[in-house]
């Protein structure tokens, strides 16, 4: 798609792109000039201890045990524990 720039050196997204009004974007000019614009996310500084690589791949461990039985959801653990409870009253 061909646009110009204005007199702001700007341009206007296309709506198919994944960058909407106020979204955050990474901007990168390589070496031959040409512009990538990447969508980021922002993460604060006090909740970057979970993106860490170590952290994505326990995550995606336990969702893999979690797919294969191996693990069971907080609702099920929920109700094991209050079966438990109740069975210990008796």
């Amino acid at each position: 798609m061909l646009q110009m720039a204005d007199s702001r050196r700007r341009f206007v997204m296309p709506k198919e792109a994944a960058i909407g009004a106020n979204d955050p974007a990474y901007v990168e000019v390589l070496p031959d000039g040409r512009v990538v614009i990447s969508p980021v996310r922002v993460i604060p500084i006090h909740e970057s201890w979970a993106v860490t690589p170590e952290s994505a791949a326990q995550t995606v461990a336990s969702l893999e045990d979690y797919k294969a039985g191996r693990a069971i959801g907080v609702k099920a653990l929920d109700a094991k524990l209050a079966a438990g409870a109740e069975g210990g009253r008796k």
